[in-house]
Order: structure tokens, then sequence, then C-alpha cells
């Protein structure tokens, strides 16, 4: 994954507009309990921590790993700020998951959560970054990978036009920030071009400053992805389709892969 200047620039934003979704943690801390008592997690990917913090207020290790110092920043803070959160179970690494080489190993379970996998373009990436997982998990160890589902693409806008995707208030600083996308398809390498226009302006102020970042997402379908595990020393997984875990299969809203270290 290569998105280190993408969520730098978009740190504050992106933690404004996630941080209040928790989804998906019944479904890791359910997980994490059946993984072993008390398991150590390796979250790849972590963020603003968004995943890691209710994980380590349940009481289990964990490890998270991002590209992006911004984000580990965020993350930092709010973990610091939990007073329920002892230092002794949690640490934050600097590193591209591409190329990770803890020297701990042997976790009882590995987490790429909300689409984060989607930022490998290649399949050499794809593959690294499995590997990388499978390096530090222990024998019998769960990945758990969360991705959008097959159909995903073709909802999503090919058209270009910048919409309102979230408006944002920070109170700290008093701003209101307003989040545009624009979408392209390209659908012979199954990739999405996203444009992220943000306008923040303060109370009272006639102009807005104004930010454009671009990046793209490599969306990977069901048998494809099972293949990438396969070949990255993991037994076939199993298939979730929404974060209760009830089975992937038509109309799923995610395409969530659980898979063991063999």
């Amino acid at each position: 994954m290569n998105c280190t200047s993408l969520y730098d620039a978009l740190a504050h934003v992106y933690d404004l507009q996630h941080r209040g979704f928790l989804d998906d943690a019944p479904m890791y801390l359910r997980l994490a309990r059946e993984a072993a008592p008390g398991a150590s997690i390796l979250e790849i990917g972590c963020g603003s921590g968004r995943v890691m913090i209710p994980l380590v207020e349940a009481g289990f290790r964990v490890v998270g790993v991002d590209e992006s110092a911004e984000m580990l920043r965020i993350a930092e803070q709010r973990l610091r700020a939990n007073r329920r959160i002892p230092a002794e179970r949690w640490s934050l690494v600097h590193a591209d998951a591409r190329v990770l080489n803890l020297a701990e190993s042997g976790f009882n379970m590995a987490i790429i959560a909300l689409n984060t996998f989607l930022h490998n373009l290649s399949r050499d990436d794809q593959l690294a970054t499995l590997r990388a997982a499978r390096r530090h998990l222990a024998i019998g160890g769960l990945l758990v990978v969360d991705l959008p589902p097959n159909d995903e693409l073709a909802y999503q806008p090919d058209d270009g036009v910048f919409q309102l995707e979230a408006t944002l208030v920070d109170p700290h600083a008093g701003t209101e920030i307003h989040k545009f996308v624009a979408s392209r398809i390209f659908w012979a390498i199954q990739e999405q071009e996203l444009v992220y226009r943000i306008e923040e302006r303060r109370a009272g102020d006639a102009v807005s400053t104004e930010q454009l970042v671009t990046f793209r997402l490599r969306h990977v379908f069901k048998h494809e992805m099972e293949l990438l595990l396969l070949q990255s020393g993991f037994a076939a997984p199993i298939w979730y389709g929404h974060y209760d875990l009830s089975p992937y299969g038509e109309g799923s809203p995610r395409m969530i892969a659980a898979a063991r270290a063999i």
C-alpha cells in the first residue's frame, strides 16, 4: 500500500468523518474473543485508531501499523487521552505494510479493515501485504479482510462530476468542512479514481480554503481474493456478507474474508 501523502493530507478530515463509524467493532470483538482469550492483534492500516480503540478497551493487546504519520499522531492522541486504556496494551508502528517486519510475531489475529486492502494497486502489492500479515501470525491465527461486495463498482458514479459526500464541523477549529468527491471507473483494470475536494471555512469568513487530493483504489473480487490468500499462506477463507457474520451472498453489503494461517 502506498498512500502516505494521501492520508497525511486527509487525516484530520478522515478522522472527523469516520471516528463515529463503529458498525464493524462488534464483529472484531467477537472474532477476537473466539481467536484466543486475551488475543494479541495486529491491525494493518489502523489509521486514527477507529477499530483499534474498542479492541484495546475490551482488554486485547493491539499493535497498529500505518504508513501515515499524521494518522498515527491522531491515533496516539486519542489512545493517550482514553483513561480506560493502559499504555502497555497498545503500540503504534509507522511502516509500509508490504515490507512489514516487526520484532514481534505470533499474533492471534490480524485485521485489514474497511476497504484498506484496496489501496494495493498491483498483484505484487496485494501479495506482499497478505504475506506480511501471514509472517506475523501464529499458525492458526485469523486474518480478517473487510472488502466491498463484488458488485460495488456497478453502483459507483463514473462521470467525474463532484458530488457532496459529507459536511463536517470541527468544534476545536471552529470550521465547517465540505467534502466533495468525483469518481471515474476503469473497468479493464478494476480501478476507481477518486478526487476529493475539501473546502474549509471559518464561521463568518466569506472565503474558504480548498484542497484537492487524487487517489486510486483497486477493487478485488471474491474468487480473486481467495486465490491471493491461498498463495500467501492461508487456508481457504470463510466469507461473511455483513458485520453480523451472516454468509456472503447476493445483495450482501460487505464481503469479509476470514482466513486461517497455515
